[in-house]
This record gives structure tokens, sequence and C-alpha cells, in this order.
């Protein structure tokens, strides 16, 4: 076989097993997100996977001629926010932050007063620590103090996207509570018929709830909440706090929509 020959086999394998894949773009995604097609991928099995109907990924799609043939490297719109979810015992003692627009984990570790490493050491599903995404879960390491005798705490997770999370501590002589939140939105824009946030002490065995009206305290989405419950003797029995957006007339139980939670640990 000639050299020039050889050279053209060469150019026409190359291609077969490198295809440029010229594929209409998705049209706009505006409250979706951007996916791009795997190996082994149907409509069908990302439908499934992102809880949406296949009606409903085909209609986002008009780009794509035949929904039966999707290849690699193409971009569909899935019509939601793709949040990746965390792995199993994610981030038992600390508090899971949404990454957003412009972060990195340098700026992250910064906000949060936690050392780069620490970041990095508490988020081992992160494989490169320079790359991460929007939407993507990232866990913020607290530090592990001793608290004082009769002393309680819980890191209150976030339920809504947006919501960076809260701190709360319960005195079980007292008994008392301290909470601090973070990132909440107005009630109003969760649904107009809510006007005030409440922090809710549980205790599950005798089904009881205490609860404290937060209150905004002059820096923007922060609200801290204090109370004494004297018709109380002890807080023991009390395993969880809920922080919920409830009506101006706040009813004796938590009705409203659970932004925050957490289990208390002494």
């Amino acid at each position: 076989m000639s050299e020039k020959k050889r050279r053209i086999n060469m150019y026409y394998n190359y291609k077969r097993q490198n295809p440029v894949n010229n594929f209409p773009p998705p049209p706009p995604c505006i409250g979706g997100t951007i996916y791009t097609v795997r190996p082994g991928d149907t409509m069908f099995r990302i439908a499934n996977e992102y809880g949406i109907s296949l009606q409903q990924l085909i209609e986002a799609n008009p780009q794509v001629q035949n929904p039966n043939i999707i290849t690699p490297g193409q971009k569909i719109c899935v019509p939601s926010k793709i949040v990746p979810p965390p792995p199993p015992e994610f981030c038992t003692d600390g508090t899971i932050y949404i990454v957003q627009q412009g972060d990195s984990m340098f700026t992250i570790a910064r906000r949060f007063g936690v050392t780069l490493q620490r970041l990095i050491a508490a988020n081992p599903q992160v494989a490169d620590p320079n790359v991460i995404e929007v939407g993507q879960q990232i866990c913020i390491p607290i530090p592990d103090l001793p608290l004082p005798e009769n002393i309680c705490k819980a890191e209150l997770r976030p339920l809504r996207e947006g919501v960076l999370g809260g701190t709360a501590f319960i005195n079980e002589a007292t008994p008392t509570l301290w909470i601090t939140t973070f990132g909440l939105p107005a009630p109003a824009e969760i649904d107009s018929c809510y006007c005030v946030y409440v922090a809710w002490v549980y205790n599950p065995v005798a089904d009881a709830y205490v609860k404290t009206k937060l209150q905004p305290t002059g820096l923007s989405g922060i609200e801290g909440g204090y109370s004494t419950f004297p018709s109380l003797i002890t807080f023991e029995g009390y395993k969880e706090i809920i922080v919920t957006a409830e009506p101006r007339n706040i009813p004796a139980r938590p009705s409203g929509e659970v932004v925050l939670s957490g289990v208390i640990i002494c």
C-alpha cells in the first residue's frame, strides 16, 4: 500500500470514529436546564430521571425531529432545575449550601469562615475543587466545639432552593431557644397568604410543639428568634426543629411550607 493511500485510509477511519455532530441547538430553556446527552440515554430515561413526563420533555425540544433517536453530545432542554442529589450520609455534621452563580470553593469558604482545606475535605464528592456548578450541593463544615452543660444544638438544613440554612441552640434546663436563619425570602414570596416565619420545637413522642416567631434582624436575609417556655419543665423529649412560613394569625401547630429542618444534638 502506498503512503498516500495509507494516509487516506487513516483519515477516513478517524472520521468514522470521531463524527462531527451538527445538532440543532435547543430553544431557550427558561426555567429549565440544558442537559448533554450521554451514551445510553433515551428521552424516556431522562424524563423519568428528572421527574417529568415524556411529553413535557418532547414539547420542550422541538429541535429533536425523532424523539426515539438522540445522540451522545446532543443538547436538550430539561424543563426543570437539575440539582445533583447528595450522596448518602452527606453533610451529617454541617450545613448544605446550594452553589450560586459566581461561587468558587474559595469564596464559599471565606463567606462561611472555614478554611479552604476543611471545605474541600468535607466535600469528597467534588472531583475537582476548581470546578463547581450552579445548583450543586456543598457541605459547609461546622467547628467541632464542646457545648456547655444543658446546651443542645441543631443545624437547620434548607428545604427550599435559595435558602442558606440556620442554627439553633436550646437550653434543656431553662428551657430556652435561640435561633438564627440565613437566606430566607420574604414569606409572601412563597405564597401571598404567608406573613411571618415561625420556628417549631417538636416532641415526637408527645406529638407536641412549642413555637417562636422569627423577627428580621435588619440584615438582608437574616432572621432570628429567642424564647423561654415557662410552661415546660424541661426540653427533654424535644428532638427536632423546623421553620415554616405562616399566616399573620399563627396556628397552634405548623401548617405552612417547611423551609428549614434540623435534629437537636446534645
